[in-house]
């Protein structure tokens, strides 16, 4: 933490032009070391960047006809076996009977 102190110093007072001997100068060590460690502090600090937008498709878009799961119950597996049947067929029978 102390070398980072270091450094935030160096790039406040060099690159940013802040003064050591304001209360703003200590404001801002503070704020970010805080963001650097939030562990080392009880609370955690959000930060000021901004968050980056969720992109989603667009709702028109159409269903790939593709594999379709379906999970067989029990019952239904008995049923499959009692009858002799391929779970397989049996899955695609009972997804017919449904749609």
């Amino acid at each position: 933490m102390t070398y980072t102190a270091f450094s935030l110093h160096k790039k406040l007072v060099d690159e940013e032009g802040y003064d050591p001997q304001t209360d703003e100068y200590y404001s801002e060590i503070n704020k970010r070391i805080r963001l650097e460690f939030p562990h080392k502090f009880g609370k955690v600090e959000q930060q000021t960047t901004a968050k980056p937008t969720q992109v989603v498709a667009s709702a028109s878009r159409s269903s790939k006809p593709g594999r379709k799961i379906v999970k067989l119950t029990p019952s239904q597996v008995a049923i499959a076996k009692k009858l002799g049947v391929p779970l397989e067929e049996y899955a695609k029978q009972l997804n017919i009977t449904k749609e």
